[in-house]
């Protein structure tokens, strides 16, 4: 596409499929979970699915990929969207703390400087004689 005007037609048209893709992905991941989720978790998620998958159509939607692969990179993007937005959020972040220092580290490859814990010892309570 040559310009934004032409995306909410072709949306409109067939692109909104891939916001149920993306939410039965999520659907899918909640089926097999082990753990019990609230009822505002489960909708959270859902829609966190569904709100990716669109992001990634409008993506995938430049580029000419076969449409299975389109398809299941839909699926796999609203399967993990909670670590794929978790993650987007941490990175987003840690540019807007200190952007030369972000830029800094991507440029020499390595890692921001992680946050010390501090551990304390706990005091064993029993006496030795």
């Amino acid at each position: 596409m040559d310009n934004l005007e032409g995306f909410i037609p072709k949306f409109l048209k067939g692109g909104w499929i891939v916001t149920l893709i993306g939410a039965a992905g999520m659907i899918a991941r909640l089926a097999v979970s082990e753990e019990e989720n609230a009822m505002n978790t489960i909708i959270k998620n859902i829609s966190a699915a569904m709100i990716a998958s669109s992001i990634s159509w409008f993506i995938l939607e430049q580029f000419e990929v076969p449409s299975m692969y389109k398809a299941i990179t839909y699926g796999l993007v609203g399967l993990n969207s909670p670590e794929l937005l978790t993650g987007i959020v941490k990175i987003s972040t840690n540019f807007a703390n200190n952007p030369t220092d972000f830029i800094k580290n991507i440029k020499t490859g390595g890692t921001p400087p992680q946050k010390k814990r501090i551990i304390k010892k706990s005091k064993s309570r029993i006496k030795r004689g």
